[in-house]
C-alpha cells in the first residue's frame, strides 16, 4: 500500500510579500482564523499576510508568527476535509508548529501564540550570532552529511544548525567565527540573518520556550514527523520534544525528506518556493503543490 499525503509547512527565510493573499480571499473560515490569532498575539497578522514588505517581514519576532499564520491560513483555506490515512506533518524549525496544529498535536491559534513567543525569545537572545550556509559534494546518506557536518563544525567552532540534503549543510554561531569559516571554505554564504540560530547562542532562550511548551496542552493527533528527528511521532511528548529541541538543535531536514520519500502527494502551505527547492532532490517523480501560490 502506498504511502499517504505530505504536508509541508515552510521554516524561517521563506516570507513572502502577500504570502496570505490567496486563502484570506478564498476562505471565511481562514479569514476568522487569522483575525483571532491577530487578537490573541496583538498583531495585525491580516496586514502582515496581505500587504507587508519583504523588509516588515524579515524581524524574527514578526516573521515567525507571520508565517506560521499564513501556513495554517492555507491549510484552512486548500487542505483536505480528513487528513487522510498515511499522512504526515512536517515544517522545519518554525514551519514544525504550524505542522504540529495541522495534524492536530496542538490547537491552530495556541501554534501562532507560540510562534509569536519564539520569534521574541529567539530575537532578544545575546551574543553577535550569524549563520553560514556550505555546499558540499553529494553525500551517499542523510547519516554520512550529518556526521561531516559536525566534523566541519568542530573545525570552525561553531554549530550545526540545519542538514537540508545531500549538498547543503547550515553552521550557525558567533559572527567572527562565521565570518573567518566563509573565507576558509569554498562553495560558502553568510547567510542575511539576525542571529546564530540554532546553536548554543539561543541557550539563554531555551528555559522561558521549554516552560512555555510545557504549560501547552496538546492533543493526540497523527503524522507529525520530528524536523530534528525525521522519526514520525508517537505521542504528544514526542511533538512537544521535538518542538522544545527545535530551538537550540540540529534541523535534520534531509532526514525528513527521507523517511517521506514514498509519501504522495506533496502540498506546501505558504510561502513554499524554498522548502519545495529542497525537496528536489528526493522527488522521484513526485510533484509539488503550492497550494496559496507561495506570495508574490
Amino acid at each position: 500500500m502506498s504511502a499517504g499525503a505530505l504536508h509541508l509547512f515552510p521554516g524561517q527565510g521563506s516570507q513572502a510579500r502577500g504570502m496570505g493573499r490567496r486563502a484570506l480571499e478564498h476562505s471565511p473560515q481562514a479569514r476568522r482564523f487569522v483575525e483571532e490569532a491577530s487578537r490573541a498575539v496583538d498583531l495585525d497578522l491580516e496586514e502582515l499576510c496581505l500587504h507587508a514588505s519583504l523588509e516588515e517581514l524579515t524581524p524574527t519576532q514578526v516573521q515567525q508568527p507571520a508565517l506560521t499564520a499564513a501556513g495554517l491560513a492555507d491549510w484552512i483555506a486548500f487542505g483536505p476535509p480528513t487528513a487522510g490515512p498515511g499522512a504526515r506533518f512536517a515544517g522545519p524549525s518554525i514551519g514544525a508548529l504550524a505542522a504540529a496544529a495541522a495534524s492536530g498535536y496542538l490547537d491552530l491559534v495556541e501554534a501562532v501564540r507560540l510562534a509569536r513567543l519564539r520569534g521574541r525569545l529567539m530575537s532578544q537572545a545575546p551574543g553577535r550570532g550569524s549563520m553560514l550556509a556550505v555546499i558540499s559534494s553529494r553525500s551517499e546518506s542523510q547519516e554520512a552529511q550529518l556526521a561531516w557536518a559536525r566534523t566541519l563544525s568542530e573545525q570552525q567552532g561553531l554549530d550545526v544548525a540545519a542538514v537540508n540534503g545531500p549538498t547543503q549543510i547550515v553552521l550557525s554561531g558567533d559572527l567572527d567565527r562565521v565570518e573567518e569559516a566563509a573565507r576558509a571554505l569554498p562553495h560558502a554564504t553568510v547567510l542575511r540573518v539576525s542571529h546564530g540560530f540554532h546553536s548554543r547562542l539561543m541557550e539563554p532562550a531555551q528555559p522561558e520556550w521549554t516552560a512555555a511548551l510545557d504549560r501547552t496542552g496538546f492533543a493526540h493527533g497523527s503524522g507529525y514527523v520530528g524536523c530534528t528527528t525525521g522519526v514520525t511521532a508517537g505521542s504528544p511528548q514526542d511533538v512537544r520534544r521535538d518542538l522544545r529541541e527545535g530551538l537550540r538543535h540540529t534541523i535534520r531536514w534531509a532526514f525528513v525528506l527521507a523517511a517521506t520519500a514514498d509519501c504522495t502527494p506533496i502540498t506546501v502551505y505558504g510561502p513554499g518556493r524554498t522548502i519545495a527547492r529542497l525537496q528536489r532532490p528526493y522527488l522521484r517523480g513526485r510533484t509539488i503543490r503550492l497550494a496559496g501560490g507561495g506570495g508574490r
